[in-house]
């Protein structure tokens, strides 16, 4: 993956009676850098420097305002969502706030099968056994299979997330 000079405006409005633009909170600014095959990348820093939106915009969760990102020799900086289809499952973000980005009412294997069902895959041995191993993976505990969020500590809850990257 290549990004170069990625941003990201959110437009102000204000005025009255019309809603007019009158700035822009620049979110992402000019970032660029290049992951090669077998790399992984960990954006770190303060509280609000865009650290979730870069991840957004490189999962093309939102639209960029400008600059490109090149995944596989492809630009994908507007790609649609069809277009994007085919390496939705290559291109994972994981979520900083572990317990908000779990829904509370789903089990741990309902989340962890859910990217696997909503793409039709379909593993050798069912999904529920894919789950399990995916649990395993992340050292977590397979029989947790049907334990809610709220019963995980946030460390194991991180985890969780990990493993729901990992299930396409």
């Amino acid at each position: 993956m290549r990004v170069t000079d990625l941003k990201k405006y959110f437009p102000v409005k204000g005025g009255f009676p019309i809603r007019r633009t009158v700035g822009a909170v620049q979110a992402v600014d000019g970032v660029s850098f290049d992951v090669f095959p077998g790399e992984s990348l960990g954006l770190v820093g303060e509280s609000g420097c865009g650290k979730s939106t870069t991840g957004r915009l490189l999962t093309r969760l939102m639209e960029p305002t400008q600059g490109t990102i090149s995944y596989r020799g492809k630009d994908i900086s507007r790609s649609s969502r069809r277009q994007l289809s085919p390496i939705r499952s290559e291109i994972q973000m994981i979520f900083q706030d572990p317990y908000a980005s779990l829904n509370p009412r789903q089990t741990v294997g309902t989340i962890i099968s859910s990217p696997m069902e909503i793409n039709g895959v379909n593993p050798p041995g069912g999904r529920e056994k894919r789950v399990r191993e995916l649990l395993e993976t992340v050292g977590l505990n397979p029989e947790h299979y049907n334990r809610f969020p709220h019963e995980f500590s946030g460390g194991q809850r991180q985890r969780i997330g990990v493993a729901r990257a990992l299930a396409l």
